[in-house]
């Protein structure tokens, strides 16, 4: 019966060991990545940073990393847009992290809207990377369609206000200046009176 508890505690303790390195293993990011702003207007240009850690017990060599922007691939003037391939071959031993960076700009056209960034680096020793997490998101700003004549509107009252504060200054001014003539009579007035 001694025997049978023994193992059963062995068992529990491997099982208890193998949960704990599953989840070291996966708090550990193989790529992050992030823009260097938090949202985008159509036709802005922006910048992607990304680190790629070797995570691994022995040294890889990065070959390239690959960037797609979901959804802004296309097939556009005879060649896909919305992905990026950066050349590395760059030798990392364990544990040590690459950075890079790419620009990138939001499209013009009906492609601008939020998308989602996927990256996977080819390494020699492991192949391709890709793991769950590694991605970002870019975010597009979303203008009103109808802004610039709303901005035109507004622009119109405020001259409109500028002009008729004027012209009420003007009749102001006018009406409570009395005209040369008047105040003529009125000097003579006061001089003839004994």
């Amino acid at each position: 019966m001694n025997k049978k508890i023994a193992i059963i505690i062995v068992l529990v303790s491997l099982l208890v060991q193998c949960v704990l390195m599953a989840s070291l293993v996966h708090a550990q990011k193989t790529i992050t990545a992030w823009t260097d702003k938090p949202i985008y207007s159509p036709g802005e240009s922006g910048t992607l940073y990304i680190t790629f850690y070797n995570t691994r017990d022995g040294a890889v060599t990065v070959k390239k990393i690959v960037v797609f922007f979901e959804e802004w691939r296309a097939f556009k003037n005879g060649k896909w847009e919305g992905n990026k391939t950066l050349e590395v071959n760059k030798a990392l031993a364990s544990g040590e992290a690459y950075p890079v960076s790419t620009d990138f700009t939001v499209p013009t056209d009906g492609r601008a809207t939020d998308t989602t960034v996927e990256i996977k680096v080819y390494t020699e020793e492991a192949g391709v990377i890709d793991p769950n997490g590694a991605e970002a998101i870019i975010h597009v700003s979303e203008t009103p369609p109808y802004m610039a004549q709303m901005l035109n509107l507004i622009t119109i009252h405020v001259v409109l206000m500028i002009v008729c504060t004027i012209i009420i200054a003007a009749v102001i001014f006018l009406s409570v200046r009395k005209p040369k003539a008047v105040v003529e009579e009125e000097e003579k007035g006061k001089s003839e009176q004994p």
